[in-house]
């Protein structure tokens, strides 16, 4: 009989324990948004507006869209041109060279890095490159493609925000027929551009390659740069910018072929929208994946309208454009949400 009971009891404890069930697995989210904007296209009504009694000071030509730029976790620029400085002989096209200021405004108004592997990067040759990156490093410019050393080239751009590491390469389609004197001077597009990004991928969460081609003033990419761009995300790139054409294409994706120009002293109207591109990256676990991308229109004040260089948003310049037509063309090509203000 006690038997009985105790075999009782032992069931009815039993019956009366549950289990607890397990805690969810906490699973960290994180967010990490580039900004990018076009060329920084120095010519030399840009620099002559620029001048100062003591130098040159190019930071108000920013001061419109500087909040828009720097409301970002990542700010990139592709900087067109050397920055060698007045020692190399201050120059416009068709061989470039600007004052290194262009830098210092660059970082005041919020960017982290540049793109200097360009068709331009060899217009003072090797030397200039030397003296070009060595004013990009004194003012403690991070900058990709363009490089002073093996050395240099080697050691990874990488910016980490939010948690999220993001690593950056730089490549240009050619120099201009200019002699590249040693290979680091100019990242070229050629068979060795996807090792370099493979290997660029196994550092970093997201890895942005900045792609200088295509053809000038066409609205649309071709064909070249759509192979380069889809190569670049097969070897591991999870974001590519373009530029080169001067006027703004299409986005597809995490690809932006052609940002347009950002600052700069051309004439034709095309050449003077540009706008901020926005990408966004969600990291959760070790999982990383592109959550999107909006566009903001810009348009630069210049001649010959007006020599007082500025870069302004686009809906701000009814002044100069028809702002209504170019927004328009803009939401019907360029395959992004556009907006008036990021």
């Amino acid at each position: 009989m006690r038997r009985i009971w105790a075999l009782a009891l032992t069931l009815l404890l039993a019956g009366c324990t549950q289990e607890v069930p397990e805690e969810p697995e906490v699973v960290e989210e994180s967010t990490v948004t580039i900004r990018s904007v076009g060329d920084i296209l120095v010519h030399s009504d840009v620099y002559t507006a620029a001048r100062t009694d003591t130098g040159f000071d190019f930071s108000r030509m920013f001061d419109p869209v500087r909040g828009y730029m720097q409301d970002a976790d990542i700010t990139t620029a592709n900087m067109e041109v050397p920055v060698a400085g007045e020692a190399f002989g201050l120059s416009g096209y068709p061989q470039f060279n600007a004052p290194p200021q262009i830098i210092d405004a660059l970082q005041g108004a919020g960017v982290d890095i540049v793109n200097n592997a360009t068709n331009h990067s060899m217009d003072r040759g090797g030397e200039g490159v030397l003296a070009s990156t060595g004013n990009m490093r004194e003012r403690g410019m991070l900058y990709t493609g363009s490089y002073a050393s093996e050395q240099d080239e080697a050691t990874p751009r990488i910016i980490e925000a939010n948690g999220i590491t993001v690593g950056f390469l730089g490549f240009t389609y050619g120099t201009n027929g200019l002699p590249v004197e040693q290979e680091h001077f100019a990242s070229l597009i050629d068979d060795t551009l996807t090792a370099h990004i493979a290997t660029l991928d196994s550092q970093v969460d997201v890895a942005v390659v900045m792609l200088h081609m295509g053809e000038e003033y066409a609205p649309l990419q071709n064909d070249f740069q759509e192979q380069t761009a889809a190569a670049a995300l097969e070897a591991g790139a999870d974001l590519v910018l373009g530029g080169h054409p001067h006027v703004v294409e299409p986005f597809a994706g995490p690809i932006w072929y052609s940002h347009g120009n950002f600052l700069h002293g051309q004439w034709e109207e095309p050449t003077k929208i540009g706008g901020i591109g926005e990408f966004t990256f969600t990291k959760r676990g070790d999982e990383v994946s592109f959550a999107g991308a909006r566009f903001m229109p810009t348009y630069t004040v210049g001649p010959p309208i007006s020599y007082d260089h500025r870069v302004i948003p686009l809906v701000e310049a009814a002044d100069y454009v028809d702002v209504e037509a170019w927004m328009a063309d803009l939401r019907g090509r360029l395959n992004v949400e556009v907006v008036d203000y990021l």
